[in-house]
């Protein structure tokens, strides 16, 4: 049995257990392949295990013995799910393997908007404590996260994880859902309310929903606009539910305060990017998911996955509507 692994190094660079992988049959790692390449080691391939690499009717095709795609994430968008249905391939996917890491994600852009920790360290390491003659140089603006308003777009996991935590530092609940339309959530944690008053009475807003027709670009120039002046912005969801000139725009204008995002709509970013030169834009290399233990826990389910169909009781199965 051939399995193909056109991601490998995306889950690892040597530092955690991947030898699972092995069993399962004659493993083909290929790194960064072309489309071309690709096509061409999926004419004898059963297994394909992904993570971005889009999966569509084109790749299909020249997968003939393909049976099992199992996407290395949760977010599984780049699966054409009902061209693998009318093959008769089974997809699974990877939940809940990365709720805490991103909800810390969240929490480190927040806390280094408001208490400028990054900021300050440079500042003394240039010798600028040193100049100063005053104990305390409090130079850059800082702010407290008690008794401030978040608001949470999408409640699954990752969103109550994050209401959880703020809640922790005091601070107010807001979300909106597809699956809530107003009250509280059942965890007494977040107020539910529609999405425009979540945009006008947010000090922060926090992206967590998937990226679907109705999620794609949902944050615009009118979105932005809504948004209350100052507020800041965090997406460690998926690059497309943002227009990224939208965004920059609304930072640069100083309408919003700051923004922070950890996914992009074009992965890897590309030079030129629109959010490069945009002051009070914090941009990390999607990496909210990436801390070692959960790349450990995602590998070791993408593997129970895969064993679980082979025994013929697949689990984490996901199906087109």
């Amino acid at each position: 049995m051939k399995v193909l692994m056109p991601e490998y190094s995306t889950l690892t660079r040597g530092d955690i257990d991947m030898s699972g992988f092995e069993s399962i049959g004659d493993l083909v790692i290929l790194d960064h392949p072309t489309r071309e390449e690709l096509k061409s080691e999926l004419a004898d391939t059963d297994i394909l295990l992904v993570n971005k690499v889009n999966v569509d009717e084109d790749l299909l095709s020249a997968a003939p013995k393909l049976r099992y795609v199992g996407e290395c994430a949760t977010g599984y968008n780049n699966i054409d799910l009902a061209a693998c249905k009318k093959r008769g391939i089974t997809v699974t996917y990877v939940p809940a393997y990365s709720t805490d890491a991103v909800a810390q994600q969240v929490f480190a852009f927040l806390l280094e908007h408001f208490s400028k920790v990054h900021d300050y360290n440079a500042f003394v390491k240039d010798g600028g404590w040193v100049r100063s003659g005053n104990f305390s140089e409090f130079c850059f603006p800082t702010a407290e996260l008690a008794h401030k308003t978040i608001g949470l777009v999408g409640y699954g996991r990752i969103g109550s994880k994050v209401a959880l935590i703020a809640k922790a530092f005091g601070m107010n609940v807001l979300a909106t859902s597809r699956s809530f339309l107003s009250g509280y959530s059942g965890d007494g944690l977040a107020q539910f309310v529609p999405l425009d008053t979540l945009l006008a009475e947010s000090d922060v807003v926090s992206v967590h929903c998937p990226l679907n027709d109705e999620s794609l670009h949902l944050f615009n120039e009118k979105t932005f606009a809504k948004m209350k002046e100052g507020a800041f912005f965090i997406n460690t969801a998926r690059g497309p539910i943002v227009s990224e000139p939208a965004l920059a725009a609304a930072v640069k204008s100083g309408h919003l305060s700051g923004a922070a995002v950890d996914v992009i709509e074009e992965e890897p970013m590309k030079e030129g990017s629109v959010l490069l030169d945009a002051e009070n834009c914090i941009v990390t290399p999607h990496v909210a998911w990436a801390p070692k233990e959960t790349r450990q826990r995602l590998v070791d389910v993408v593997l129970s996955n895969v064993f679980c169909w082979l025994e013929k009781e697949p689990v984490n199965v996901v199906e087109a509507d």
